[in-house]
C-alpha cells in the first residue's frame, strides 16, 4: 500500500517550521480569499497558530474548504444544505482534479493528483457531497466537489457504506425538516498520522459530520457524528452520535466562533437527540443512495 509513518522529529519541527515560513511568505505576497459573510456562527477556526497558517481557505460555488497544506486534505468543509433541490445531477467526471489554488500545487510541492491515490487501498472520499451540492447549487458546484481539495482518504467500507448512507440521510431527511441547515465535515488525525504516495497525503483515523441550524420552528440545534475508518457499512448511524465539543477536542477546531459564548456552550455540549432530528431506527439503518462497488 505504500503507507509510511510520519517521522516525529521531522513531522512537527523542522519541516513544519520551514513550510510555515514559506507559506507565510506566499500568504503575505498574494493575500487570501475573503470568506463569504453568510455563516451565522462564523466559519470553522483552527486553533493552533501553525496549523491555522497551514490552512488555505478556498471558496467554491456552494461550499467552502479549509485545506490543510500539511496534510494534503481538507481540515474542514462547510456548506448550507437546506436549499431545495432545483438542479439535475450531472454525470460524474472521469477523474478527480488537482486544485491549482492550493499552495501545494502553486508551489509545485506535493500537488495532490488523481493518481496520487492509485494503489493506496483508499477511496477518494468526498467531504462536500456530489449529490447534495450538485442538486442544490448546480453543475459548476458539482464539478467543484471533484477537486482534490475536497477529498480525503477513506476506507472503501466507510466511503461506500455508512458515510454515504449518512449523506443520504442529510439530503433526504435532515434538510427537508430544517428551516436552516449548515453542515461542517472533515477528518480527524492522530498527532503523527501515517501517510501514503509521493504527495505525502495524511491518513485520518476518523471523520466527523456536524449538522447545525434551525428546526422548522426556528429553534437553533446541533447534531454531531464521528465515524472511524473501520465503521461497518450497515451500521446503525445512531451509534456514532457524539457532541460537538468532543469533535472540537479531537480536531482542535472551533466550529461556532462567532456565536455568543453561552450559545456555543449549549450547542457544543448538548447530548445528541436523534429523535428530535427524525433519525428513527428506519432512517438510521436505511441503505445509501449508491450501491457499494
Amino acid at each position: 500500500m505504500g503507507v509510511k509513518r510520519g517521522r516525529r522529529g521531522v513531522g512537527r519541527s523542522g519541516a513544519v517550521a520551514l513550510l510555515a515560513l514559506l507559506l507565510l511568505f506566499v500568504w503575505l505576497w498574494t493575500g487570501r480569499s475573503a470568506l463569504p459573510q453568510d455563516s451565522p456562527g462564523g466559519w470553522p477556526r483552527v486553533r493552533d497558530t501553525v496549523d491555522r497558517l497551514l490552512t488555505t481557505e478556498l471558496v467554491n460555488p456552494g461550499f467552502v474548504v479549509g485545506y490543510s497544506e500539511w496534510h494534503g486534505v481538507p481540515r474542514w468543509v462547510a456548506y448550507r444544505a437546506d436549499p431545495p433541490p432545483g438542479h439535475r445531477l450531472q454525470r460524474r467526471p472521469a477523474q478527480f482534479e488537482p486544485d491549482p489554488r492550493t499552495l501545494r500545487c502553486r508551489l509545485g510541492w506535493h500537488c495532490v493528483r488523481h493518481e496520487s491515490y492509485r494503489g493506496s487501498g483508499f477511496d477518494r472520499g468526498h467531504m462536500a457531497p456530489n449529490f447534495l451540492i450538485g442538486t442544490r447549487y448546480g453543475p459548476e458546484a458539482q464539478r467543484a466537489t471533484f477537486l482534490l481539495s475536497n477529498v480525503a482518504p477513506q476506507r472503501p467500507q466507510l466511503n461506500q457504506g455508512s458515510w454515504q448512507r449518512l449523506e443520504a440521510v442529510e439530503a433526504d431527511r435532515f434538510a427537508p425538516n430544517s428551516r436552516v441547515l449548515w453542515v461542517v465535515v472533515g477528518p480527524v488525525f492522530d498527532e503523527n498520522p501515517p501517510r501514503f504516495s509521493p504527495e505525502w497525503i495524511a491518513i485520518p483515523r476518523a471523520f466527523f459530520r456536524i449538522f447545525w441550524g434551525e428546526d422548522e420552528e426556528g429553534r437553533r440545534r446541533a447534531l454531531a457524528f464521528l465515524m472511524p475508518q473501520d465503521t461497518p457499512p450497515q451500521a446503525d448511524l445512531r451509534a456514532y452520535l457524539t457532541t460537538v465539543r468532543a469533535i472540537e477536542q479531537a480536531t482542535g477546531i472551533d466550529f461556532f466562533p462567532d456565536l455568543p459564548t453561552q450559545e456555543q456552550e449549549r450547542l457544543e455540549t448538548a447530548a445528541p437527540d436523534a429523535q428530535a432530528w427524525g433519525l428513527t431506527e428506519e432512517w438510521a439503518r436505511a441503505p445509501g443512495r449508491y450501491r457499494a462497488e
